[in-house]
């Protein structure tokens, strides 16, 4: 029996864009002038023209209120996991930052980074809810502990990070979430609580970190609307630039990243945030000796951006690819799971709009990204989320996540409220394999769940 992955949350090597990545590197490394600029270290937020390039790109694709994304509100990263690194390095201080708080069931192999920057027992869960976080749930926690004094909650931890070293700006609180489309939950945040917690950061001098790396892999949810013309989800750092009162600094960043759109590898991504958010995230010790942290792939990246190579390659391969397998994983799930009674956790659905054949803009609800949850029935009478995955790993060969994985490390809370939410059930990603191989997945987690009930009975 040949082992199936459905935890695994990458793309198929076949969709990774070799061969467009291969003739935009032949074109850039045959020209003197930008095989220089590419292969020697750049500046520290990368290539004004490159910056230039993605905001347009940006704001093409989000339409924000506020008008078009210029390249002051542009950084060139090295990917979304080491932009995480880099924000807390810069922004955040374990002897000042309160807490950092991670919406649950969180983005699993993120937690690390917290916990690498001291964060260790500053950590909560917040957990969601049908419209993506649980607002009164963090409003009581903040409330709480802002009725804790400083000096308190600090005892014995001198402060390390002074503005005359370089930290201007060191948030009271950091919030991590992953707003549309999120890993591992598949949900996407209301309009309502997008602006709600843009409020409630500006009040508590939050910090919230949005890794939007799903967004542009979103099509409508009725196969007979074309994905083309999707209006995607303001993003927070859209909301909190249209919103009056904004800070110098801000409150949100956009965490993005070109794994997911042309390949894993290349390691290049971007943040947007106010200008002064990025000229300090540029001041970050790697940046400032090294340069720009993905300088060459940032060069392809771009090549593939202004020809216009890379939309084409996600409107017209990847997207139409996932939308095929996202499909057979439902209706798989449907046919084979739902008489056993489990079912597909999702939320208050996304209301957005589309264009259909007739050029008419229709309502839609969104859907894409990597991921969905699904839930096992409550109650004893039900074989644990733990004893399914042990058979299905062992007798089946079908590796799925454990629910308990997504809980915030650091707070033991979260874990409790795991076994009673979440690790009822699990995460399954429907990147990696093809329709065939997801169907054949399913039919053995049936299998599993069944082979778990006889040896309850």
């Amino acid at each position: 029996m040949k082992p199936i992955d459905l935890l695994i949350g990458r793309p198929t090597p076949n969709l990774q864009a070799a061969d467009k990545l291969a003739a935009a590197s032949q074109i850039i490394l045959s020209q003197p002038e930008k095989s220089g600029m590419a292969l020697t270290y750049g500046p520290d937020h990368g290539e004004d023209g490159i910056r230039e390039h993605i905001g347009d790109w940006l704001s093409q694709k989000y339409r924000p209120v506020s008008g078009r994304i210029t390249r002051d509100r542009i950084i060139i990263t090295n990917g979304a996991s080491g932009a995480l690194a880099g924000i807390l390095q810069k922004f955040a201080d374990p002897s000042y930052t309160r807490r950092v708080f991670l919406v649950e069931p969180t983005y699993f192999l993120a937690v690390q980074t917290f916990l690498d920057a001291g964060f260790g027992q500053r950590m909560r869960g917040i957990p969601e809810d049908d419209e993506g976080i649980n607002l009164e749930y963090l409003r009581r926690q903040l409330e709480e502990d802002s009725r804790t004094d400083d000096g308190i909650l600090n005892t014995g931890v001198p402060r390390t990070k002074f503005p005359a070293q370089g930290y201007r700006k060191i948030y009271k609180y950091i919030l991590y979430v992953v707003p549309t489309l999120s890993n591992p939950s598949g949900k996407t945040m209301s309009i309502h609580h997008r602006t709600a917690l843009v409020e409630l950061a500006r009040q508590y001098d939050i910090l919230l970190i949005a890794d939007d790396v799903y967004d542009f892999l979103a099509w409508p949810a009725d196969d007979g609307i074309s994905h083309e013309g999707l209006e995607l989800p303001p993003r927070l750092v859209d909301i909190d630039r249209q919103m009056a009162g904004s800070s110098e600094w801000g409150n949100t960043v956009s965490n993005g990243s070109f794994s997911k759109l042309a390949a894993p590898g290349l390691r290049v991504g971007w943040c947007e945030a106010m200008p002064n958010f990025i000229h300090g995230l540029s001041t970050v010790g790697a940046t400032m000796s090294g340069g720009c942290q993905a300088q060459y792939t940032s060069f392809l990246i771009d090549e593939m951006l202004v020809s216009g190579i890379l939309e084409h390659h996600i409107q017209n391969t990847l997207i139409p690819v996932y939308r095929r397998r996202y499909r057979a994983l439902v209706e798989a799930i449907k046919t084979y799971l739902y008489p056993l009674g489990i079912r597909i956790s999702t939320g208050k659905p996304y209301e957005t709009f589309a264009m259909d054949d007739a050029s008419n803009r229709v309502p839609t609800i969104l859907s894409g990204g990597f991921f969905l949850y699904i839930d096992f029935p409550r109650g004893n009478q039900f074989p644990s989320a733990t004893e399914i995955i042990r058979i299905g790993r062992e007798e089946f060969g079908l590796t799925i996540a454990p629910g308990e994985i997504f809980a915030v490390k650091g707070d033991p809370e979260s874990l409790k409220r795991a076994q009673s939410t979440f690790n009822l059930g699990t995460r399954l990603c429907w990147a990696w394999n093809e329709e065939a191989v997801l169907i054949e997945a399913i039919k053995r987690l049936a299998k599993a769940v069944q082979r778990a009930q006889e040896l309850r009975s």
